[in-house]
């Protein structure tokens, strides 16, 4: 099971290629240029709009353009605004589900894996991703 949705890579490339800028881009373009279906890719951006990450403008030289710099922008808060958290176990989202939640091993274990993986998908920032890129990183 892939841990990084499609969804989620789509709005990556896309975030990366606004961070290139300058100006807003239009939706059509991003898809165009990210190899991304159009329409799902304009439900990702509607959706990185309402959490704040992107603008957007409207008219013949509308499109998004990021709302906040590339730096405050985490890997971390990206997946949490497309795919939701990831979790290690369901438990740490529904602790009601499981009556052994106080004293499971497995679950006490899990959480620090929890912890280490969400401070490194925090310290991965959109403008690192831009710099590797330019520094012969990997997308087209």
């Amino acid at each position: 099971m892939a841990v990084i949705t499609r969804e989620t890579d789509y709005a990556l490339r896309a975030l990366i290629r606004l961070a290139q800028g300058p100006g807003a881009i239009p939706v059509r373009a991003l898809a165009e240029r990210e190899d991304a279906p159009e329409p799902f890719l304009r439900k990702i951006m509607q959706r990185l709009h309402r959490a704040g990450i992107v603008k957007s403008y409207r008219g013949p030289f509308g499109g998004y353009a990021l709302a906040v710099p590339s730096s405050d922008i985490t890997l971390l808060r990206l997946l949490e605004t497309v795919q939701q958290p990831l979790v290690m176990n369901e438990c740490f989202v529904k602790p009601e589900m499981c009556h052994r939640v106080k004293f499971c091993p497995v679950r006490r274990r899990l959480a620090e894996l929890q912890e280490d993986l969400n401070t490194e998908l925090d310290d991965i920032r959109l403008s690192d991703l831009v710099k590797d890129q330019h520094d012969g990183g990997a997308t087209s």
